[in-house]
């Protein structure tokens, strides 16, 4: 919607209807372009220029302006992002994907934000589907899905330069030359390459380890060979290196002591892609699209992972009478070789492993009556060889009574499948410290007895979004889902190891399982206000609530405590975007979050993550059509705070403090 309303505003023409922003088109709900107003689920977009206009460095910051998204940074390039509640480090049910192609890790589970650095340039719009999602996105598309769409080639038939620089070490440049071919043919290269310093320790205020430098390089060709038909290539080169302590070093001179290490993590991912779309004379439209992608991660004489990862995407779709079918398969193959130190206490049985999984749909959104009452129907069958076979089915009722006003219930189900760590990765995942005798006492996690199996969610939603006059619209969703079947821990065996220096070293096992269950309930709500033609405010909340069921085992049981507190009851935000006149521009955004208690393996530590409020300013002045110059304050007021603590690998917990960011685009 803001991209519609700052190019109408830019102008200073006329009054702008809130009627023109809802037919901003997504499709990330049902694989197809629908309006953003008639579309059966929690759906929000972010734009180009609300990017811009935030003033926000990295991708998991702009996030932050959607409801339900919950975000926390852990230290100046990690991030721990979740939709609807069960945030970590590793969250495992949000897919994520980049023009339809999913960056979901399957070894680790979740997205790795630090390794996937997408230009913020590059990015056309975020459509943010809260919900489950499987019946379209499959496995781990539980709690909601997040599809990044890349900007076309055509269209940006020029070059750019963005520079900016700030305190806290924050450097970033960013450079795109593009054209076109011909009439129906294009390219864009675009580069950039990014430095964040090391932020302070929470615990004495000193320097972290934590720097992170990153570089990517994205290429993009686009060619329309005849009338409903085209062809898109997509190349990708990402380098990244990640500091951070780690307390795995006994002091020589007081063995009861870990002394931090500073480690890298260096990562390296290529990818080249494609997409072929085209309809055929009886109006079947159809689209294949696939990818190959190699990448490299590891800790400097800790671990190593090595993998190549195959996906192949086809859906088609037809209209006829009142029915809209679509339908689809998709595979993916990824091959991976892992190795690990024991000094890091990371042990993987299986070196070298193939995950295989593969996947069908069929959706059917059905015309009751026309204009006024839609019924979604559909189904997706999964297959891996990690978590077996699993249907996903989905339902959604719509009503529109008026143009402006819109109803819908929807019913869904989806798994989770378990990643590779999880199902074949022992590490160590607390230090309990000095105890009463000669020795240290550490906590290891790892697989069961039994096989993982996958986890599963069922429930529903309603939702109401409405335009109630011409300058303000609203969007309103509740929901109610069950949780089975989620991993957790029980405690194992304990043995002594002697490899780690000169005093034995007590080893607590807890070993994983599906033992957990659970609720989840929340509300969500976006207003969107335009006061004037120059003057649009934005506020979205978000009620959370995990319920998790009482266990007889003590450790599960804590672990489920862990969650219920672990998750923010409330998060808010209020965006202000004001057009002083043609070339300046003045934004605000004002939000915060409740407080939450993370729990620290073997969840009988407690620390307290206090509830924040901030403000982000951002100041624009155009000199001249093409060259803009912007000054950004970030965490302006509040006291400086700790969003996040490492619950699973003990790293190094951070402050976030206040920063200034001065950034230059030039078009040329």
């Amino acid at each position: 919607m803001a991209a519609i309303w700052h190019n109408a505003i830019s102008a200073q023409d006329d009054d702008l209807n809130l009627e023109d922003l809802t037919k901003i088109e997504v499709s990330s709900v049902s694989r197809r372009n629908q309006s953003l107003n008639n579309v059966p689920a929690a759906a929000f977009v972010i734009s180009a220029d609300d990017i811009r206009r935030s003033g926000a460095q990295t991708l998991p910051d702009v996030l932050r302006m959607a409801p339900g998204i919950q975000v926390a940074q852990i230290d100046s390039g990690r991030y721990a992002v979740t939709a609807r509640g069960f945030n970590g480090r590793f969250s495992n049910k949000l897919q994520v994907l980049v023009d339809g192609r999913s960056i979901y890790d399957p070894f680790f589970s979740g997205t790795l934000w630090e390794h996937d650095q997408i230009p913020l340039e590059d990015i056309e719009r975020i459509e943010i589907i809260r919900g489950v999602g499987a019946a379209m996105w499959g496995a781990n598309a539980v709690n909601g899905v997040i599809n990044i769409i890349s900007k076309h080639s055509h269209g940006e038939a020029n070059g750019m330069l963005a520079a900016s620089i700030g305190t806290h070490g924050q450097r970033q440049l960013y450079a795109r030359a593009a054209g076109n071919i011909d009439a129906d043919t294009s390219w864009k290269l675009s580069a950039q390459g990014r430095h964040a310093g090391p932020a302070k320790k929470s615990a004495d205020g000193s320097y972290s380890a934590d720097d992170l430098t990153a570089s990517t390089v994205d290429f993009r060709f686009d060619r329309t060979l005849t009338a409903g038909s085209a062809l898109t290539v997509w190349a990708n080169v990402a380098n990244s290196t990640q500091g951070d302590l780690y307390p795995f070093t006994i002091n020589p001179l007081d063995p009861m002591v870990l002394d931090p290490i500073a480690v890298d993590e260096k990562t390296s991912t290529q990818m080249l892609g494609a997409r072929y779309r085209w309809l055929t004379e009886q109006g079947f439209e159809s689209s294949i699209q696939s990818s190959l992608s190699n990448a490299q991660i590891g800790l400097k004489n800790a671990f190593e992972i090595r993998y190549v990862k195959f996906d192949l995407d086809y859906q088609g779709r037809y209209t006829f009478a009142e029915h809209d079918l679509l339908w689809g398969l998709t595979h993916r193959t990824m091959s991976d070789e892992a190795w690990s130190n024991f000094a890091f206490e990371m042990t993987i049985p299986r070196r070298e492993f193939t995950q295989r999984s593969s996947g069908v749909f069929l959706h059917d959104n059905w015309t009751l009556v026309p204009d006024t009452w839609q019924l979604g129907v559909g189904a997706r069958w999964d297959q891996s060889n990690l978590g077996g076979s699993f249907l996903s089915p989905s339902a959604t009722l719509m009503w529109t009574p008026t143009r402006n006003h819109t109803l819908w219930a929807k019913y869904a189900r989806a798994p989770r499948i378990p990643s590779r760590a999880e199902s074949d990765v022992s590490m160590i995942s607390g230090y309990q410290g000095p105890t009463t005798g000669p020795f240290l006492s550490m906590l290891r996690s790892q697989p069961g007895s039994l096989p993982l199996s996958r986890e599963t969610i069922e429930g529903g939603e309603l939702g109401f979004r409405s335009q109630l006059a011409p300058h303000f619209s609203i969007d309103l969703s509740l929901y109610r889902y069950r949780y089975a079947n989620l991993v957790s821990s029980t405690l194992g065996t304990t043995e002594v190891n002697l490899s780690f220096g000169p005093i034995p070293v007590v080893i607590q096992n807890l070993d994983r399982n599906n033992a957990a269950n659970g609720w989840l309930t929340g509300a969500e709500l976006s207003l969107d206000w335009l006061l004037s033609p120059t003057w649009r405010l934005q506020l979205s909340y978000t009620l959370t609530h995990v319920d998790m069921d009482a266990s007889s085992n003590p450790i599960s049981d804590a672990q489920g405590k862990a969650d219920e507190r672990g998750t923010a009851r409330h998060t808010g935000s209020l965006r202000s975007q004001w057009n002083l006149s043609e070339n300046q521009q003045l934004d605000a955004w004002l939000r915060g979050s409740s407080g939450m208690v993370r729990t620290l393996s073997p969840y009988t530590t407690e620390i307290r993550i206090p509830g924040y409020v901030t403000l982000d300013l951002r100041y624009a002045f155009k000199l001249t059509r093409d060259l803009e110059i912007a000054l950004s304050g970030r965490n302006l007021i509040g006291p400086r705070r700790v969003e996040y603590v490492s619950d699973y690998v003990p790293a190094t917990p951070v402050v976030i403090e206040p920063s200034l960011q001065l950034t230059t685009r030039w078009k040329f």
